[in-house]
């Protein structure tokens, strides 16, 4: 079935709602059969297909106490493919069908679970329900229907998670939900899903963006060197450091970013093409970077840790629309 994927060429909508109703592999991995039981494709299915590695995946179960909410949430890490799989499907038909069903089905694999310290109940939702419902409309009015909203508003009176299996979450909801106790809905700040540590993230404070690329240049410079670099040159553009390491010179571009276990940076046109050009290029990533405003106004950054791809070719596959964000590949460090 045509899918209506607003979300595409937009970074910053990368996060989907899960609705289980078994624990069973929850956070290991999302898994849609490619049609629903009597045959007919089904969008809630289907939508499993379009979560790339480094999406995140909220996951929507039974809490402690029994009342459903949002329990935690995982990252996709791929590859998807499609399997054999047998399911019970839970719906009215499925249920009178009695007996599951066999055959192909998306799989999507999952790591890195983390529950919330304090799950996001239905009951919380409902009590900013007009906030919720405010926001599903203004992406409908913005992108068109359907949008696979997570909820629905049932009856006119309350909030319900929606009838389906994967369901997209809007950047502007994931703001909402972990601003629900005017905090951060038992996360560190830094790592809030809003951010949620997966990109390098756009900073629109300049002074704080020239605070995180000098520390993380800083980094690259005392590594090199600390490695044996015979000359280490800071350029900036159009790649960041020239380093000559045993007679062979070597370009690097560095990027630093407050967010833990990033999965994609931005990068520029020009620096996909150097690295293109020139071997051996570097990427050298600086990730969970602490930032304070000191009394003066100056932004201070310090710590993260270091994360290297030696001889650094990024390919067309890894590279996706809009600042051309760039999938990492498994590190050599960190």
């Amino acid at each position: 079935m045509a899918i209506n994927s607003w979300w595409d060429g937009d970074p910053s909508e990368s996060y989907w709602l899960e609705i289980r109703q078994d624990p069973l592999g929850l956070g290991e991995y999302l898994r849609a059969p490619r049609a629903a039981s009597d045959g007919s494709p089904s969008w809630s299915y289907e939508l499993t297909s379009y979560v790339r590695p480094g999406d995140r995946v909220f996951h929507w179960h039974r809490t402690s106490t029994g009342e459903p909410g949002i329990v935690g949430w995982s990252e996709a890490v791929g590859p998807l493919e499609t399997i054999i799989w047998s399911w019970q499907a839970r719906g009215s038909r499925g249920r009178k069908r009695g007996i599951p069903s066999n055959g192909p089905t998306w799989n999507m694999p999952l790591a890195r679970y983390t529950p919330l310290e304090a799950p996001i109940t239905r009951s919380e939702l409902n009590e900013r329900r007009i906030d919720v419902l405010r926001v599903l409309d203004e992406v409908a009015v913005e992108h068109g229907k359907p949008t696979y909203a997570p909820f629905q508003n049932y009856g006119g009176r309350e909030l319900r998670a929606q009838q389906g299996y994967l369901t997209k979450l809007p950047e502007a909801l994931v703001e909402l939900l972990f601003d629900l106790r005017g905090g951060t809905g038992g996360l560190p700040r830094r790592s809030r899903p809003a951010r949620m540590g997966r990109r390098q993230g756009y900073l629109s404070d300049t002074e704080l963006r020239i605070a995180l690329e000098s520390h993380a240049v800083a980094r690259a410079v005392a590594f090199y060197r600390a490695n044996g670099a015979d000359e280490v040159e800071e350029l900036g553009k159009p790649y960041d450091l020239r380093v000559v390491i045993a007679g062979v010179e070597r370009h690097v571009e560095v990027k630093g970013s407050v967010g833990v276990g990033i999965g994609s940076v931005q990068l520029t046109q020009g620096e996909v093409d150097h690295a293109r050009v020139h071997q051996p290029t570097d990427l050298f990533v600086v990730e969970g970077i602490a930032t304070e405003r000191a009394a003066d106004g100056r932004v201070l950054a310090s710590g993260g840790a270091v994360r290297l791809w030696r001889d650094w070719l990024p390919a067309d596959s890894a590279l996706r629309p809009t600042h051309l964000r760039y999938t990492l590949p498994p590190p050599e460090l960190g």
